[in-house]
């Protein structure tokens, strides 16, 4: 009688356990270079063996012996059968598939799925091990060492090896497995690589490789998980993306407290407070990828923000603290203003104006004019000048109090500068009691 095994069927991850000790993306563990292929790493051979030319070495025990391993319901004993009947019949033709049933055994006892790693290791490396047998080892390293190693781990760098060698083999093994195979076992050994690059500080290569297995599994928490961590971490943190990607990882596994504890942290860390982060959670719920326009403050971004609002604001009020627009004072403090002086241009410009002031210069066709001031003495600037539109029947003198009208026509400096002297130029202008005054014409129209 013959006694040959199949592939069991993985189990859906349960809480992490690693992920449960990682207070934050500091922490992560970390290691030297993907050690497998600085060593020259290379996956085994699968071997081809003819399990019809198996025979029972030791005779009716050993067939009474692995039937009763075969037999077992209780994963436990079965395992424990298992590697008793390898310590008794260590030359078995069924040694490897003994090892197999044994690994497989204890990946379904909680307690013993550290075993089952190092066994399925040792099973990986068997002499005669068929591919069906590696892909069953390659699958429980790849599936179990994530949630099974911690932080600062005195073995990580001989872990992240085995781990790498585990999920590339088992990638290579699969290329010619039946695509149903390759669709159940492929997001496992793509997951357990990014993982494996991420703990060797290869952040770039993580984030690619656990999008791939992110794409495969939209459903499973870890790869938004892992690549949140290596998009914080890396040199040029991408927070953005990161702080999507572990949003999305508490929303698929709320049961898993430290997935919500590690975004809160980094979610305060660069924003500042907590303000937003539902909207990030809410993005995450509805989204498998950052949707368009998505963005997170940083706290620089907020302050910033925040003086910006300020400046507005103040300069809001001091808006309404200027002196009204249609007096000269308001015209001039608008247009020394770079931000005013447009809007306050266009209401101003060929307007009629009639102003008082005191004459600093004056000519046939024009006069200067300090608006507003009221003592002579003290030589006041212009800050009006008036093209007239017809000669002075006589001249004001320079220090007279005289009105002007006219329509606006330019001003200077401009641009705008508030330390410049201001001068707003009228033209059509003319001088109370000294321009003529118009009188009718033969047809009523009116002649200066």
């Amino acid at each position: 009688m013959k006694h040959l095994t199949t592939l069991a069927t993985i189990s859906v991850l349960a809480a992490s356990s690693w992920a449960a000790g990682v207070p934050g993306h500091r922490a992560v563990p970390v290691a030297t270079p993907d050690a497998f292929f600085l060593q020259g790493g290379a996956c085994p051979t699968p071997a081809t063996v003819d399990a019809t030319k198996f025979t029972w070495k030791h005779s009716t025990a050993e067939y009474n012996d692995f039937t009763a391993l075969t037999k077992a319901t209780d994963k436990a004993q079965q395992a424990q059968l298992a590697a008793a009947f390898i310590q008794k019949y260590p030359d078995s033709d069924y040694k490897n598939e003994a090892l197999n049933i044994q690994v497989q055994a204890e990946s379904n006892v909680p307690s013993m799925q550290a075993k089952a790693v190092q066994d399925a290791e040792a099973l990986a490396k068997a002499p005669n091990a068929t591919a069906a047998e590696m892909l069953v080892a390659d699958t429980i390293v790849s599936f179990y060492e994530p949630n099974l190693v911690q932080p600062n781990d005195p073995d990580m760098a001989a872990k992240m090896a085995t781990l790498t060698q585990a999920a590339t083999c088992g990638q290579q093994l699969l290329s010619s497995a039946p695509a149903a195979q390759q669709a159940q076992l492929g997001p496992i050994m793509v997951k357990a690589q990014g993982f494996a690059q991420l703990n060797t500080k290869d952040y770039d290569a993580a984030i690619t490789t656990l999008s791939k297995a992110a794409a495969e599994n939209p459903k499973d928490a870890l790869p938004y998980y892992w690549m949140g961590i290596a998009e914080v971490t890396k040199a040029t943190p991408d927070f953005n993306t990161g702080l999507f990607d572990l949003a999305k990882a508490s929303v698929l596994a709320p049961q898993t407290a430290a997935f919500k504890s590690y975004l809160d942290t980094v979610y305060k860390s660069y924003h500042g407070t907590a303000d937003g982060e539902q909207d990030v959670i809410t993005a995450a719920t509805n989204n498998n990828t950052p949707p368009a326009g998505f963005k997170v403050l940083s706290s620089a971004d907020v302050q910033n923000a925040a003086n910006m609002a300020a400046y507005n604001q103040a300069l809001e009020a001091q808006k309404n603290t200027l002196p009204p627009e249609d007096s000269f004072p308001g015209i001039e403090a608008r247009l020394k203003r770079p931000d005013l002086a447009t809007d306050m241009w266009k209401k101003t410009k060929g307007t009629g104006l009639e102003l008082d002031g005191l004459v600093t210069e004056v000519t046939a066709r024009s006069v200067d004019l300090a608006v507003g001031a009221t003592d002579a003495t003290k030589n006041t600037p212009a800050d009006l000048h008036v093209i007239l539109a017809a000669p002075l029947n006589r001249r004001p003198k320079i220090g007279e109090k005289v009105t002007v009208d006219g329509v606006a026509e330019s001003y200077k400096p401009n641009p705008p500068d508030a330390n410049g002297q201001f001068v707003l130029t009228l033209n059509q202008g003319s001088v109370k009691g000294f321009s003529p005054v118009a009188k009718p014409g033969p047809g009523g129209e009116q002649k200066l």
